[in-house]
C-alpha cells in the first residue's frame, strides 16, 4: 500500500484529535442587557466523569447578584449531584443527592435545604419495560419524614392505545421547595 502525503496528513490529524476528545471542554456564555448582566460557564470532563456549571446574574440597577453552582460526578452505579444557589439577598438553598441506575431505570435519593434553612428529603424513581410501559414517582418529605408533596405517573401501551395516569398529592398548608433536577 502506497502512503501518500495526503493519507499521512489525514492519519496524523486523526491521531492528534483523539486525545483532544478526552480532554475537558469549557463553554462560556454571556448576556449584557439593559437591566442585567449574566454569564454561565459549563465544563465537561468525560474522562473524569464530571460536569460543572456556574451561573451569575447581576441586576445593573441595584447591583444585587445571584449565583448558582452545579456539579455532577459520574459513579460506577450512576451519578452524584450537588447544587448550590445563592439569591440576591444572600439566602442560599442547596440540593445534594445520588442517582443510581437500576436494571430498567433509575432511582434518586437526596436532601434539599431551603432558603430559610428547612431541610427536605427528596426521592424518586423511574422505570421502563421493553413494551413502552413506564412509571415515575417523586416524593418530598419534611425533616420528620412526613410527605409534603408526591407525584406518581404511569404510562401503559396496549393494542395501539396509550393510557397515562398522573396522581399528585400535596399536604395542606405545606410549601415544599421547587425541586428541579439539574441538567
Amino acid at each position: 500500500m502506497n502512503k501518500t502525503p495526503l493519507m499521512l496528513a489525514s492519519l496524523a490529524a486523526l491521531a492528534l484529535a483523539m486525545p483532544a476528545a478526552a480532554q475537558e471542554r469549557t463553554r462560556t456564555r454571556s448576556y449584557e442587557g439593559p437591566n442585567v448582566s449574566a454569564s454561565q460557564t459549563t465544563t465537561v470532563d468525560r474522562a473524569a466523569g464530571t460536569a460543572t456549571r456556574t451561573r451569575e446574574a447581576t441586576n445593573l440597577r441595584t447591583g444585587n447578584t445571584a449565583t448558582s453552582s452545579a456539579v455532577r460526578q459520574r459513579t460506577d452505579t450512576g451519578a452524584t449531584i450537588d447544587v448550590v444557589q445563592t439569591g440576591p439577598q444572600g439566602n442560599t438553598r442547596e440540593l445534594h443527592g445520588e442517582r443510581t441506575r437500576t436494571d430498567n431505570g433509575s432511582t434518586f435519593a437526596g436532601t434539599a435545604t431551603g432558603r430559610g434553612g428547612e431541610v427536605y428529603g427528596i426521592e424518586g424513581s423511574r422505570s421502563r419495560d421493553g413494551q413502552g410501559n413506564s412509571q415515575a414517582s417523586q416524593r418530598i418529605t419534611d425533616s420528620s419524614g412526613a410527605v409534603l408533596a408526591a407525584r406518581d405517573r404511569t404510562t401503559t401501551r396496549s393494542e395501539g392505545t396509550v393510557t397515562r395516569s398522573v396522581t399528585r398529592t400535596h399536604a395542606p398548608g405545606a410549601k415544599p421547595p421547587r425541586a428541579r433536577r439539574p441538567r
